[in-house]
């Protein structure tokens, strides 16, 4: 009961917000409004039935719903039914990738877009999307291609632009942005949409050229298996594992952001499930690609909600408007939609914090940068795909080339650090003690070792070498070979060879795995100040011959 008491004002508030807002992005999609509705209405039930977040809003989202034009345009070649069919599809080919993820337990899959990506994807997604609002709000037919051919096309029609349509779209935007100062935090989105539906009917605003929503199918979608061919599922694999990676990494984040706030816990695995099943209702009624939205699960959050219940209340809220309150909507002007959606794209636009990247991550700057780029220049669904494959071989690149640090002691923490850090720092005499900051794989470890024989040469009277394996927590054969051959070439220069902080199971696989002719036997649970005191090379720190790091 006492979550009736607050999912249900919550569900009620959510829902004023999502039946304008689902018409917007059903139209952004390139699908007719209702489709909006139909998403929203079997979404949250489906959500409901695995997922946990008591404040998650799962429905259609302006990063999914512009991928959409751009991966099926070509393939339905005009045909709007077909156009729709595949969409459906779409979300029933997402809905599997997510049920598929969760039985292989891969939840950690989508993190191949990071928050970065997301970054740089989501402000050249707002532009893009603005690219695609601007004709309705000046009242042309509006272009096609990538950004900059939009723009261009824009610009050359612009002479063409119909005043009533320009005003009533700026004044929609304007009415947004006070409402947005005097009531921030609210779902004011429904009090526009009804202001400019009343304007327009009773003025008649639609006789002098805006163009109206029209006519939305009244009752319930028709439920069943989009009719595609076998062969147009190999298309819609790719803009689905897209929405798969776009909407299981947002739905997740604002899931954990909210539970933070509320002090409650998240399971990825159980999240993805609750997607799939999101997925697979929107694709069986009709409807198209759902995820978490921040700005829906924000109102539902602000509305009280608690548990998924005010889902079920959203859903029911819609259900009525089907069956009976779709004439409402009739005489919705479409440069009100192009509004919506405009000020939704407003909220994507990070360009600040793009910019802070460049003084303290320079990399992970030029990451947001070719997303940003990639969705503007090559397409949305093009451009997170580039930017996904960028950020991966940037970690490739990053663990390829592994940092080996200097360590020394350090009489303030009583431990041994990195030299580059604490250069304050005492080094033992006839010792060198290095550490990396990556797992010794395959493809990294001819680096570590030609890095590692390289601060050798460059060490006078060595007598010692320590490799600090705390990070280490599994090793391959090639690394294995690797590490004998640097113990035979410091043999070779009268050096010996000390692994500390040795982990039993790293141990175990260089038993198994390191050649016989270059076997070395390692002590398990060797600190670094035990293998200085075994060689007798203790730190000058007289404070290091009580630390027992």
């Amino acid at each position: 009961m006492g979550n009736l008491k607050q999912d249900i004002p919550a569900g009620l508030a959510l829902a004023a917000f999502t039946i304008p807002e689902s018409l917007a992005y059903a139209s952004l999609a390139g699908l007719p409004p209702v489709a909006g509705l139909y998403c929203y209405l079997v979404a949250g039930p489906g959500y409901a039935l695995f997922g946990a977040s008591g404040q998650l809003a799962v429905g259609p989202t302006s990063a999914l719903s512009v991928l959409f034009p751009t991966g099926l345009s070509a393939l339905a070649a005009g045909d709007l039914s077909r156009y729709a069919a595949l969409a459906a599809a779409t979300a029933i080919v997402f809905g599997l990738i997510c049920v598929a993820g969760r039985l292989l337990r891969a939840s950690q899959t989508a993190y191949f877009i990071s928050d970065t990506i997301l970054l740089g994807f989501k402000t050249g997604a707002a532009l893009y999307i603005a690219s695609t609002q601007l004709p309705k709000l000046f009242g042309l037919p509006g272009g096609t291609g990538n950004f900059l051919p939009r723009l261009l096309q824009l610009w050359r029609e612009l002479p063409a632009t119909h005043g009533p349509s320009l005003a009533m779209g700026i004044a929609a935007v304007v009415l947004f942005l006070v409402l947005e100062k005097l009531m921030p935090r609210r779902p004011t989105t429904l009090f526009v949409v009804g202001a400019a539906i009343i304007a327009t009917n009773l003025l008649g605003l639609h006789k002098l050229g805006i163009a109206i929503v029209g006519d939305i199918p009244q009752g319930l979608p028709h439920f069943g298996i989009p009719a595609i061919k076998p062969e147009d599922l190999t298309e819609l694999v790719p803009l689905a594992f897209a929405c798969f990676l776009l909407g299981f990494v947002e739905t997740s984040s604002v899931a954990r952001s909210f539970a933070q706030e509320h002090g409650t816990e998240i399971d990825t695995d159980r999240e993805l499930l609750a997607l799939g099943a999101a997925n697979l209702a929107a694709g069986v009624s009709q409807g198209y690609a759902v995820s978490g939205g921040m700005s829906q699960t924000a109102v539902n959050a602000m509305g009280g909600a608690v548990s998924p219940l005010a889902l079920l209340v959203n859903s029911a809220a819609i259900l009525l408007v089907l069956l009976f309150f779709t004439g409402v909507f009739k005489y919705l002007p479409e440069p009100v939609l192009a509004a919506i959606v405009l000020m939704a794209a407003k909220h994507l636009v990070r360009f600040r914090q793009i910019g802070n990247l460049r003084q303290v991550a320079f990399a992970e700057w030029i990451i947001a940068l070719v997303a940003f780029f990639g969705v503007l220049l090559a397409g949305v669904l093009n451009g997170v795909l580039i930017a996904a494959a960028a950020s991966l071989m940037l970690t490739i690149a990053r663990l390829t080339q592994p940092e080996i640090a200097t360590l020394g002691f350090d009489a303030e923490s009583g431990s041994f650090v990195n030299l580059s850090n604490r250069p304050s720092a005492t080094t033992a005499p006839g010792a060198l003690i290095l550490r990396t900051a990556h797992p010794w794989v395959y493809f990294n470890v001819e680096n570590i070792r030609r890095g590692i024989l390289d601060r050798v040469a460059a060490s006078q009277g060595l007598r010692l070498v320590v490799l600090d394996f705390s990070p280490i927590t599994s090793i391959d054969a090639t690394a294995a070979a690797a590490l004998s051959s640097i113990r035979r070439r410091l043999a070779a220069s009268g050096i010996a060879l000390e692994i500390a902080n040795l982990r039993d199971e790293v141990d175990q696989r260089l038993k198994l795995l390191a050649p016989e002719d270059g076997q070395v036997e390692y002590r398990v649970h060797l600190g670094i100040r035990e293998a200085l005191a075994a060689h007798g090379l203790l730190a000058s720190n007289p404070g290091a011959a009580s630390v027992g790091t």
